[in-house]
């Protein structure tokens, strides 16, 4: 904690330096970007809704997770701080080194990968984990795909967007994963205090499942889509 609290204390710091300097750079002011009902309803309209309901998903397992690694690790006598260290290293690692590669790839195929990944990652957190080395691993696959398909998914909402709404349909990204991370650890903790450890990793299982789904079904929309001229 007192490394965290000296890493937010630097991290604050620069970016109140980075500021006074952009505001002493900037000649005009930007304009903000505003959203309202009508346009809100349009991008849900659009095929951006897809993403954003994916990045929903996506927070509330990531928000589910980690949220209760205590209660998990304790039920398993491990040490919480193992998921952390794999999860964040991976997830950084990742996007730090092939997330420009990945971004590059055919996006809808690629979703399909990385949610895979989420969804092997989070059964196995509920069959395969059973000592430090597995809850690594298994943190460290959810870090991969989870990180990855959120850099994936953010591009798919800018570019399926309507055209003169790409800023809105990035702020309902934005709020969507919110309301994953922040809202979903309420309701995974009734179920914990209800039905335990694996109540809460069998939501969290199907949430993952559900998002696997979508991801899937895109994908196979689009192969159709392509297939559907050359039938003709």
């Amino acid at each position: 904690f007192i490394t965290a609290a000296l890493t937010a204390a630097l991290g604050g710091g620069y970016f109140w330096r980075l500021g006074a300097a952009t505001a002493i750079a900037q000649q005009r002011p930007s304009e903000p970007v505003q959203i309202s009902l009508r346009s809100a309803a349009e991008v849900l309209r659009s095929r951006s809704a897809l993403s954003i309901v994916m990045v929903g998903l996506g927070g509330a397992i990531f928000g589910g997770m980690g949220s209760f690694q205590t209660s998990y690790a304790a039920s398993l006598g491990l040490d919480y701080s193992l998921f952390f260290i794999g999860f964040m290293g991976a997830a950084i690692t990742c996007r730090l080194l092939i997330a420009g590669w990945v971004v590059k790839r055919s996006p809808l195929p690629a979703s399909l990968a990385l949610t895979t990944l989420m969804l092997i990652a989070v059964l196995g957190f509920a069959s395969w984990v059973h000592d430090s080395f597995s809850y690594v691993q298994a943190a460290g696959v959810l870090g991969i795909g989870y990180g990855l398909n959120y850099s994936v998914i953010n591009g798919l909402a800018a570019n399926e967007a309507p055209p003169h709404l790409t800023a809105q349909a990035l702020l309902l990204f934005s709020l969507a994963y919110f309301i994953g991370v922040f809202g979903f650890p309420f309701f995974a903790g009734k179920l914990i205090s209800q039905s335990g450890v694996s109540g809460m990793l069998f939501s969290v299982s199907v949430i993952a499942l559900l998002v696997w789904a979508l991801a899937a079904g895109r994908c196979l929309l689009q192969r159709l889509q392509r297939s559907a001229p050359l039938a003709e």
